[in-house]
């Protein structure tokens, strides 16, 4: 347990540093660079991450189970050499494809070619090794002062709305410098090439099942971005994603758990221990309620005040996108227990494929309809409900894992605390009507965490208990020691 909380703190202090700082470039960007600019970025990423699903597969996912359930140290060189063998072929087909299109298209080329870097990054993407292994501590360092150093280059050189070609190039690099770096140690740690080809041969049906997930989740991720930039305007496509990343910049809480308890499972189920792996389940549904349920109703509550400080009053429409969008951080934690953790370490690869492409057709679906009717709010909608479908029907398909009344019993008590913190939340927002908008947000978000947190000490949430008790046993005595 001890690996797997050293794990998580890793991750999420990376995952956190992928918060920062868009909080710091993010508003400047969006200034230096304005909403015209910041639409064709956006169109262009869609188009680009159509192509990057195809190049990364599902090996993210499956790469990790396998890792995670190699017993023996000898055959951890076969397995990993075996899946990149897989993935680089497919990779460098993608890229090949990319860069036809990049040739063949006349708009925004040079910005297309640029990002035929990120199509190598994807190529050289072996994150699955290490969260197999349990093992994230060196790659988070390592990415950190990447992303430090992408900061860093945007405050530089990005000056004026002419300065597009090269925030997209410095984003391309920093992607590519990331990559690059984690594949230091373990070219170290496995010393020499290892090829199965008949091992990498039976990597490539399962494989091909888990690659209909990203390849899938491009319509509500990329391809509805683009059906909205056709129907109406490349600056509609930049109000949703502006507020598309906000909502997913909150993800992290979620995304670090499931990177550090997917392989956890994995071994516990591998060797029958069935009780550990209810355990470490239902403690993924009070974290996941834990954290998303009041990020949701307080995003919704602040989004009036925080869109237009922070992203300039220019994109006010992106407050509604963003309070549509909130209730998938919950619905999309959801997921990850039941499609990850547990559809996934089961090998019920298929269920999994299926709920997303049932998911993700409905909201293709429901994309073209609403973005008729209400533009880029139409297209959050469509998100959301891509989100709620993808819960409900791996939710189903994992039924027989898990008991709905235990899961409603973890979940309850964190959704009675939100709801009463956002009554208090969205009434200061009225009682604060003619203060600055910061000091709106800071007593929003003050007073809301403060109502949680009494509420939940009130219900003597266990969570809420243990992290005390940790902090009072292992932060408390560092502390003293230090100063003593």
């Amino acid at each position: 347990m001890k690996k797997v909380t050293t794990n998580y703190i890793s991750v999420l202090i990376y995952q956190l540093l992928i918060i920062i700082t868009p909080i710091f470039t993010m508003p400047y960007v969006i200034r230096v660079l304005m909403p015209e600019n910041i639409g064709i970025e956006s169109y262009i990423s869609s188009v680009v991450q159509i192509f990057t699903a195809f190049a990364a597969l599902g090996m993210g996912d499956y790469g990790r189970k396998v890792i995670a359930s190699v017993m023996r140290k000898q055959d951890l060189k076969i397995e990993f050499y075996s899946l990149y063998l897989v993935q680089s072929f497919f990779s460098v087909v993608v890229l090949i494809t990319y860069l036809i299109f990049t040739f063949q298209t006349k708009q925004y080329q040079s910005l297309f070619f640029i990002n035929s870097l990120v199509i190598i990054s994807y190529m050289l993407d072996i994150t699955w090794f290490y969260t197999g292994q349990e093992n994230m501590k060196n790659i988070m360092i390592r990415n950190m002062i990447v992303r430090l150093g992408s900061m860093f280059g945007i405050f530089c050189f990005v000056k004026s709305p002419d300065d597009l070609a090269l925030y997209v190039w410095i984003n391309a690099v920093t992607l590519f410098a990331g990559q690059l770096v984690i594949w230091i140690p373990l070219l170290g740690q496995l010393k020499g090439v290892a090829v199965d080809w008949s091992r990498a041969k039976q990597h490539v049906k399962p494989v091909m099942t888990m690659a209909i997930v990203p390849i899938i989740t491009l319509i509500p991720l990329a391809l509805n971005k683009v059906i909205l930039g056709n129907m109406t305007s490349a600056m509609d496509v930049g109000f949703y994603n502006q507020a598309f990343k906000l909502m997913t910049l909150f993800v992290v809480f979620v995304t670090a758990l499931s990177t550090v308890m997917s392989p956890r499972m994995v071994k516990e189920y591998s060797s029958a221990n069935k009780e550990a792996f209810e355990h470490s389940m239902y403690f993924s549904f009070s974290y996941v309620s834990l954290s998303t349920l009041p990020l949701v109703t307080g995003l919704i509550a602040i989004a009036p005040k925080f869109i237009p400080l922070f992203l300039g009053t220019a994109f006010h429409p992106s407050v509604l996108n963003l309070q549509i969008l909130a209730p998938a951080l919950f619905f999309s934690g959801l997921a990850s227990i039941f499609g990850l953790q547990i559809l996934v370490t089961i090998g019920k690869n298929k269920s999994y494929a299926i709920s997303v492409f049932i998911a993700a057709v409905s909201s293709f679906g429901t994309n073209v309809l609403f973005i008729s009717w209400w533009g880029s709010c139409g297209t959050a909608f469509s998100y959301l409900i891509f989100t709620a479908m993808t819960c409900v029907l791996q939710a189903y398909f994992a039924r027989e894992y898990y008991s709905i009344k235990n899961m409603v019993r973890q979940i309850c008590p964190y959704a009675m605390a939100s709801l009463i913190a956002f009554g208090y939340e969205w009434g200061l927002s009225y009682l604060f009507f003619d203060f600055h908008p910061v000091v709106i947000i800071v007593v929003q978000v003050a007073i809301g965490a403060l109502v949680y947190l009494m509420v939940l000490l009130l219900l003597r949430d266990p969570l809420l208990f243990k992290a005390w008790f940790w902090i009072r046993l292992k932060i408390v005595p560092k502390i003293q020691k230090e100063r003593g």
